[in-house]
């Protein structure tokens, strides 16, 4: 749908502020058709939608205001982008390229460096209501798959019920997606269980596990590309275990750590800016099509 306003009425850069606000799309919510294959509204419809619109000179206040927002929003997910790229930097600065290993570090197969196994799910939740909704965290894949290296939410619990037929992983522990997503990686922050679509990694030093975090991260795309596919894609644990890890010596490993948590404190800074922003830009947005602007 293309809209074109008659600017002497209404400017462009104030209509998509208009079209974005909280009371237009309640209103356009009434009209959504759900009966196609994808939510829809009609023209005709749509032109029935009551909006408020000030005078030329408010109208371009108001747009630059939320202008301005909006661009401190943006170079606020810069700077996570930028940041979620440094871990990356660091490794390769400590350790050179893990698939090159070009600096000889002896290599170890990752079923040997630490603990490696499958979550464990004896029963599908989905055939079976009575096993959620208790006190215990349960991790799916896409939690995995979404999440920026730290898994500190979760959708879905397990009754007692549900955790007798699982296995309740402690914080600290790596998750690795074995399927749909492969080897998407997060480290839990908290008590958890998974299903057998996920891998648990533990280490005798937590170091091991932010240094096997970020290695396979270089080997993301390549594992995912090669996995074979059957209704979806996924690996074994066995291929896994089998991958060559190089080992660098562990002080090395926490200077690592050490530095991975400095940049962690930074995103955590800058989330809290951006979520602020975030809620800031909605504030504005739903006061200026209030009028208290």
């Amino acid at each position: 749908l293309c809209l074109r306003s008659d600017t002497s009425k209404l400017l462009p850069e104030f209509a998509k502020y208009l079209i974005r606000g909280i009371e237009f799309r309640t209103c356009l919510s009434k009209f959504i058709n759900k009966a196609v294959n994808q939510a829809s509204v009609s023209i005709s419809n749509l032109k029935t939608i009551p909006v408020a619109v000030p005078s030329l000179p408010e109208q371009r206040r108001i747009a630059a205001l939320l202008d301005q927002a909006v661009a401190l929003r943006a170079k606020r997910r810069a700077a996570l982008a930028q940041l979620d790229t440094l871990t990356q930097a660091i490794f390769l600065d400590l350790f050179g390229d893990p698939i090159v290993n070009p600096r000889g570090w002896p290599l170890k197969k990752f079923g040997a460096v630490g603990t490696l196994d499958r979550g464990v799910s004896k029963h599908r939740p989905r055939n079976a209501p009575e096993l959620l909704g208790g006190s215990h965290p349960l991790v799916q894949t896409g939690e995995v798959a979404n999440c920026d290296g730290y898994i500190r939410s979760h959708n879905s619990t397990y009754s007692d019920r549900g955790l007798r037929q699982s296995k309740l992983w402690p914080a600290g522990t790596l998750c690795i997606t074995i399927a749909a997503n492969i080897a998407k990686t997060g480290i839990l922050t908290f008590d958890a269980c998974f299903p057998d679509s996920v891998v648990g990694f533990r280490a005798e030093d937590s170091a091991t596990v932010e240094f096997v975090r970020t290695w396979l991260s270089f080997l993301q795309k390549a594992l995912e590309d090669n996995a074979p596919e059957s209704a979806q894609k996924n690996i074994n644990l066995a291929i896994l275990r089998d991958l060559d890890v190089p080992i660098p010596p562990i002080s090395l490993q926490r200077a690592f750590a050490r530095r991975v948590a400095a940049v962690e404190k930074l995103r955590t800074a800058h989330r809290a800016s951006l979520a602020e922003l975030d809620a800031l830009c909605a504030a504005l947005q739903h006061r200026a099509f209030r009028g208290e602007l």
